[in-house]
């Protein structure tokens, strides 16, 4: 943490207990590189200092908040990171979260289990 990406803003009680790189669909044109950090609290999602320069926002959400992760298939647009599988992230509120992240199937395994066994959505 640090060196290409900051490190997240964390409460008192709260570390880190596992992160990966990332790319985060910020719009459907742009994908911003950084990194996805897991505490027991939130999923964090920092920036590169790069990209964070360029417009690149940081990102968070209460795991309480997470109703459903899952992976979406691939859409198309290249400079959103719509070539591969990503990693989908449904909220309460709607919204939903897409990240490039390497071996996906894996990474959903470790934050379903983090947020409590979320189950696929029938698009991914």
């Amino acid at each position: 943490m640090g060196l290409w990406t900051r490190a997240p803003k964390l409460t008192a009680p709260e570390s880190v207990t596992w992160q990966h790189l990332a790319n985060r669909t910020q719009s459907a044109n742009r994908a911003v590189g950084g990194r996805l950090y897991l505490t027991g609290e939130r999923l964090i999602f920092e920036p590169t200092h790069i990209d964070a320069l360029t417009g690149g926002r940081a990102w968070q959400a209460q795991l309480s908040a997470i109703t459903t992760i899952s992976t979406q298939a691939p859409t198309g647009g290249m400079f959103s990171g719509g070539l591969r599988t990503r990693l989908r992230i449904d909220l309460r509120d709607g919204s939903t979260e897409l990240f490039v992240v390497n071996k996906v199937d894996e990474i959903v395994a470790v934050l379903r289990q983090a947020v409590g066994g979320s189950t696929e959505l029938p698009n991914g």
